[in-house]
């Protein structure tokens, strides 16, 4: 999976970290320490994104430090416990990264803003974090193999090491939007269609939980002119919900 980022040649590394080693660097709770023994089955360092190694400049300011970019791979033995990992991984290290987690054949992406804590410097404040789905590559995942290949760093146009971080992090992010659209069109990213596309998904997934949310209702009503009412704001909302999938679908080029 890691290959599909093309990370340079000079920022590539294979770094195992023992789990001995994470537990005496990192601050764990009594309840990571078990998630570190039983769920974590390898971790280790694939890249280190840096001026010397990439030819971006760092950004620097007093809420945001971007000296480097990590890669990292965690497998898992349980997919449930995917998010809890990439919690635990990603309060370990203060730098952006992006961790690939596996699950036997399967993979998913996660990765995260981190703030400078303005108490403690020497800490960081995780926000916004975010996990793609589960796929496998290679697979017959027709959306999840196109997307796969929009990954390559080394065709992103970027400035800085943060510029690049925000515009992987946007690639990773129009997985969900495929899923939705039911195709990767190659949707072209800025900052505007980030704003859009988030405002489409989440205007569906209200829409689909109002759906789920009548069908319940349906399931119990007994009165004709109340089934009547609930089936045709349900016919309504599926088709608002096609709306919006013709919507994701657009390549938008602002």
């Amino acid at each position: 999976m890691i290959e599909y980022f093309n990370i340079p040649a000079g920022a590539l590394i294979h770094t195992p970290i023992s789990k001995k080693l994470f537990a005496e660097k990192a601050s764990l709770s009594a309840v990571e320490k078990r998630l570190l023994r039983e769920e974590i089955e390898k971790l280790t360092m694939k890249g280190l994104l840096q001026t010397r190694t990439v030819g971006l400049a760092a950004y620097i300011d007093d809420q945001q430090i971007y000296d480097q970019i990590i890669f990292a791979q965690v497998s898992i033995k349980n997919r449930a416990k995917a998010i809890a990992v990439a919690t635990m991984v990603q309060r370990a290290f203060p730098a952006p990264m992006f961790l690939v987690i596996q699950c036997g054949e399967s993979y998913c992406v996660n990765w995260c803003l981190k703030r400078i804590n303005q108490t403690d410097k020497t800490m960081r404040v995780m926000e916004e974090q975010q996990i793609t789905r589960f796929f496998i590559p290679q697979s017959d995942d027709r959306i999840a193999n196109g997307w796969l290949l929009s990954l390559d760093i080394t065709k992103i146009l970027s400035n800085s090491l943060k510029e690049l971080f925000e515009q992987l992090s946007a690639k990773l992010f129009l997985l969900k939007v495929a899923d939705e659209a039911g195709c990767f069109t190659g949707l072209t990213i800025s900052e505007a269609n980030l704003v859009y596309y988030r405002s489409l998904l989440e205007a569906l997934n209200a829409n689909i939980a109002e759906q789920q949310d009548i069908k319940k209702q349906l399931r119990e009503e007994s009165q004709f002119n109340r089934i009547v009412k609930l089936n045709g704001r349900l016919h309504e909302l599926q088709e608002k919900e096609f709306r919006l999938k013709e919507q994701l679908k657009e390549k938008r080029e602002k």
